[in-house]
């Protein structure tokens, strides 16, 4: 399995990380839930997911003909503007949420960048700030998730040879926030839930807020199937940063 590449230079894309995060352009109202969206299905290849997701923006786009202006407010995500988002309903906000975007949608986002990177220093060209929508909603997501588990499945499966690491996809991902299940013959030992390191070592709010919903999600599971489950950070290549985890998988056996 292979991933996205950076087609443009390293600097001039990271020079846009600050305003891409001031804007909300990445947030689930701008391009929807990406690590949900992706992880509804295994993939052929990374081209499928990039063309599955320009799709699902076709059919969102239709679903907003006629009220686009209030569905493109990137002003809109809570906290910029509680009374619009508040006032829809559920199955509204639900459009933009999971739902993906389409390429037109995608160069409109990357004029809105340009706009306001355009006198950073770097040079940035219209046509490179759209490739850093591009490479931020697809490749990263691709990248840091299915590349990420990919490679640690197979570092496991290097690691113990006699389990069966079995990949979790859907509404068990979804409700529960675990990647791997550690399997001996038939009987589940274990779940894992895999990510970079820095959702483990950082202090940012996000961060601590997911890390929170995702181990109520992780508890439930327990609660469930009366396993454990751990986290492994872990680089895209699927190296891993804390193997102390591998200890406590052989604990189980």
């Amino acid at each position: 399995m292979d991933g996205f590449v950076l087609t443009i230079d390293k600097d001039k894309f990271r020079s846009t990380n600050d305003e891409w995060n001031n804007l909300m352009l990445n947030d689930p109202w701008s391009v929807g839930y990406v690590s949900i969206l992706i992880k509804k299905k295994k993939w052929e290849d990374k081209e499928e997911w990039e063309e599955t997701y320009y799709a699902s923006g076709n059919i969102r786009n239709r679903y907003i003909q006629g009220r686009e202006e209030l569905f493109n407010d990137i002003t809109i995500p809570y906290p910029y503007n509680k009374e619009k988002y508040y006032a829809l309903k559920w199955d509204e906000k639900k459009i933009n949420m999971y739902k993906g975007r389409t390429k037109e949608d995608f160069q409109e986002k990357g004029r809105i960048l340009y706009n306001a990177v355009k006198n950073n220093g770097f040079g940035l060209t219209l046509e490179e700030c759209i490739e850093c929508v591009r490479f931020r909603v697809i490749c990263e997501t691709w990248n840091g998730i299915i590349l990420r588990e990919y490679n640690t499945k197979g570092t496991l499966q290097t690691h113990f040879p006699d389990l069966t690491v079995k990949e979790v996809f859907g509404e068990n991902d979804y409700i529960y926030a675990v990647d791997l299940e550690f399997f001996k013959e038939e009987r589940l030992l274990c779940a894992i839930q895999v990510k970079p390191i820095s959702y483990l070592i950082g202090k940012a709010p996000y961060l601590m807020k997911a890390r929170m919903a995702n181990l109520k999600k992780n508890n439930a599971y327990t609660q469930k199937f009366k396993v454990p489950v751990f986290t492994i950070a872990s680089e895209e290549s699927g190296e891993i940063f804390n193997r102390d985890i591998l200890l406590k998988i052989k604990q189980l056996l």
